[in-house]
């Protein structure tokens, strides 16, 4: 009866199910969202418009923001919007492929505070933004230079400092830090590559068991 030599099947079949492994491997992280939105706290002068960003590598399948604001309850500004561009009182949500953009035209009191971002594409993620509102706009285009628009006095009277008064920032502002376990939360979706290795390995016991019995015979 013929026999087979076990010294080179086996390397080759290492080498086989190693390869098919990292094309498993490779084929699954091409899944992931990895999503990039703005980080940390962004401070826009009252009146000013705002914007804050998500993208992610996928399409969107939907979008869910919250607003969490001291002292007043948590607001849902947008309930699961898939893509296309939507507007509420005062809040823009543009959504294309995988970007997403919140827009707020004319920053006031009620935008303050910390956006919950829910965000599906092919995994569910979750991403806070916090939101300050100062309490001075912009100088409008042509102020002259080296002049407050805050401290402008009728002709004929002179200018003075602000005082130390107004240069604080309404301590009515706050920003809490974000919520670990909603930041980190993150559904993932292994049981594809958990298929593709139980099957590996299945393929790999059945080769391994022929050329057993083969060698014995």
């Amino acid at each position: 009866m013929l026999t087979f030599p076990l010294v080179s099947t086996i390397p080759t079949l290492q080498l086989f199910i190693i390869l098919l492994l990292v094309v498993s491997l490779n084929a699954h992280n091409k899944s992931w969202d990895r999503p990039i939105c703005t980080e940390g706290i962004v401070s826009v002068p009252r009146g000013d418009p705002a914007v804050m960003t998500c993208n992610i590598s996928n399409a969107f399948t939907d979008i869910t923001i919250q607003l969490t604001a001291h002292g007043k309850e948590d607001r849902t500004i947008f309930n699961k919007k898939p893509q296309g561009n939507f507007s509420w009182s005062g809040w823009e949500l543009h959504v294309q492929g995988g970007q997403a953009q919140l827009v707020i035209k004319d920053t006031q009191d009620d935008h303050t505070g910390i956006y919950l971002w829910q965000l599906h594409g092919c995994q569910r993620y979750y991403r806070n933004i916090t939101l300050n509102i100062s309490g001075s706009r912009t100088p409008a285009a042509g102020t002259e230079a080296g002049v407050n628009s805050y401290n402008t006095q009728p002709d004929g009277m002179s200018l003075t400092e602000p005082s130390n008064e107004d240069k604080v920032t309404d301590t009515r502002l706050f920003t809490p830090d974000p919520d670990p376990v909603k930041s980190s939360q993150l559904e993932a979706k292994p049981g594809t590559l958990v298929g593709v290795i139980i099957a590996v390995l299945g393929v790999t016991g059945i080769i391994t068991f022929v050329c057993y019995r083969r060698r014995r015979s």
